[in-house]
């Protein structure tokens, strides 16, 4: 079974985009009988760190980069046919506002629903809801009544899915991602791990493909040649 660790952010539309791309294409190979498992890590920012993505792995965005991700993200989503629904100027701005103020860390909350759903059989389910309520349906992923109505969308159970999420073992879980995040040396989101080579950025989705590919067909020689 080929393992790959999916790192991602709620509130990325990059993470958004690159997820439903590598969906798709790795759906393809599934169906060719390919054999593999997605971790998916969804991580969370400390606010020692900031509130953006480029805080957290020691960058800086500038006025212009964040003009450009914008139109790019918009190119990419027409030319794949994906729902997207960019934030209005100042949005972002405000919401980063009440992060600094909450308790919780930016994305702490939908990222501890996520691990506190693990095992459910619904944890895919929530991940793409969690996705669509900040990318569709423009809402902040980082307020409780967001996570909740991302649950009930998946078909879990809202006060269930939140007392789980709030207790430590949630919360260690997601400590332990951002960690692997770490050890990773993951340059940002989305970035994918198989056997410890990076693919980051929703640009790189064909070459995860192509290892993972690549990955099948070398075990099935291996398998022949034991054979």
């Amino acid at each position: 079974m080929i393992t790959i660790r999916s790192y991602t952010v709620y509130h990325s539309p990059n993470s958004y985009i690159g997820s439903i791309l590598a969906e798709r294409a790795l759906a393809k190979l599934s169906g060719a009988g390919v054999a593999f498992a997605i971790e998916r890590r969804p991580i969370y920012i400390p606010r020692d760190r900031g509130v953006k993505v480029a805080d957290l792995v020691g960058g800086r965005e500038t006025t212009r980069h964040g003009s450009y991700h914008r139109e790019d993200c918009r190119r990419w989503a027409d030319k794949h046919g994906i729902e997207l629904r960019l934030l209005p100027p100042g949005v972002f701005e405000e919401r980063a506002e009440r992060w600094r103020q909450s308790p919780l860390d930016r994305e702490e909350l939908p990222a501890r629903a996520y691990y506190a759903a693990a095992g459910s059989g619904k944890e895919a389910l929530l991940d793409r809801a969690l996705f669509r309520a900040a990318w569709v349906e423009g809402l902040d992923v980082n307020e409780e009544s967001v996570v909740r109505h991302a649950a009930a969308a998946a078909g879990l159970d809202p006060d269930e899915l939140m007392d789980a999420a709030l207790r430590d073992d949630s919360k260690q879980k997601l400590i332990a991602g951002r960690a692997d995040f770490e050890q990773d040396g993951c340059p940002g989101v989305p970035t994918w791990v198989v056997d410890g080579e990076r693919f980051w950025g929703k640009d790189r989705v064909d070459w995860l493909v192509d290892k993972v590919r690549e990955r099948a067909t070398g075990s099935l020689v291996r398998r022949r040649d034991a054979w």
